[in-house]
């Protein structure tokens, strides 16, 4: 569900986008269609409804849309959409999220991919993870294959020269020509703690898929908190502009815990009431959509107050804030403190722009 969650955001995402082209440390594109076909000896970002891309990047592309097409040689590629063709790319590793994915001809060396019904019709030179609902493999995966689809289907040209590992429970369709090397199928029910049952679970599979989770969802997050950047400058110069001081930091902290308390109670007992019932439920999806995006905020704040001075791209800034949140937000304990934190203190901030916003019209 969450994955479907994701892959909705994007499409709507590349919907919305409007033109941007920053230039600087990195390369950003962005528009209802989109075209690059230019050589960018930097890391590029490319999101739109329609996005064809097809350049030489020195470094790594971030690629994101509804229908997208990708024709393109990096060092690692990010991938995102509702439809996404790879054909001919050349990359080290390649991560792809989309619901309609298909890979064709390219060089790629791991392959990590989650949708709903995927297709890879090239050779894969190191390992393929997948997850998703329908998986079908017609190329050579000189690795492993670490699947947890629903359906896998090996087609009669698949050469699987390491190991295929899938869920014991998923329909496998495997033509009689196809070739695989060793096949260990897993239970695909991760069992409770408390449960002593003694079951075949790949390791790899489980952190691939944690892995594979973590990292669509930063690509998620960022491609939104570029579109807000390009969207609403002005919201971000307050932010930058807000006291970076302890107390400051702390009140705002504050105010997102008693909005993040207080403001559904408000919602439940407007929609207590026949006509405040609409009100109510709108009020509670606005909710839930801040609590989503808490971490732009907070991310773009702690930004400007640890790397202001060095990093002027505001867009640089913010991946570079994001990316540390992220990695933070994976050490145990500390990982779920910072979390709640960055949660609260974005509320916070979300409510002091509304104020600001508000108190300006007066």
């Amino acid at each position: 569900m969450k994955k479907k969650i994701i892959l909705i955001l994007i499409m709507l995402l590349g919907l919305v986008a409007i033109p941007v082209h920053a230039e600087g440390t990195t390369h950003f594109f962005a528009d209802d269609n989109v075209i690059v076909d230019e050589e960018i000896n930097k890391t590029a970002f490319v999101a739109g409804n329609s996005v064809k891309f097809s350049s030489q990047v020195d470094g790594m592309s971030f690629v994101a849309g509804n229908i997208v097409s990708i024709n393109s040689s990096q060092d690692y590629l990010f991938a995102a959409g509702n439809n996404v063709t790879l054909d001919g790319i050349t990359a080290k590793d390649a991560f792809v999220a989309g619901n309609f994915l298909t890979v064709e001809t390219s060089t790629i060396r791991d392959l990590y991919i989650a949708g709903t019904n995927m297709t890879i019709n090239t050779d894969i030179t190191g390992d393929l993870y997948a997850i998703g609902t329908n998986l079908i493999i017609n190329g050579k995966v000189e690795g492993d294959v670490y699947v947890a689809t629903d359906s896998l289907s090996i087609g009669k040209d698949a050469v699987i020269a390491g190991t295929l590992r899938y869920p014991d429970d998923a329909h496998l369709e495997v033509k009689e020509s196809s070739i695989i090397n060793n096949s260990e199928p897993y239970k695909g029910e991760i069992p409770k703690a408390d449960v002593d049952v003694d079951i075949n679970i790949n390791p790899m599979t489980i952190i691939a898929g944690k892995l594979l989770g973590a990292l669509y969802r930063f690509i998620a997050m960022f491609i939104i908190a570029v579109l807000l950047l390009a969207l609403n400058k002005g919201a971000f110069e307050s932010i930058k502009k807000e006291k970076q001081e302890f107390g400051s930091i702390a009140l705002t902290a504050l105010l997102g815990f008693a909005f993040l308390i207080l403001f559904p109670i408000a919602a439940i007992m407007v929609m207590c009431t026949v006509v405040g019932l609409p009100l109510g439920i709108v009020a509670l999806t606005i909710y839930s959509i801040l609590i989503y995006l808490s971490i732009i905020p907070t991310a773009y704040y702690f930004g400007n107050l640890v790397f202001g001075k060095s990093i002027k791209n505001r867009f640089l800034l913010m991946l570079v804030s994001l990316v540390l949140l992220y990695l933070i937000r994976l050490i145990p304990f500390i990982g779920g403190l910072v979390g709640f934190i960055s949660l609260i203190f974005g509320l916070g901030m979300y409510t002091i722009l509304m104020k600001n916003s508000i108190t300006q019209k007066k």
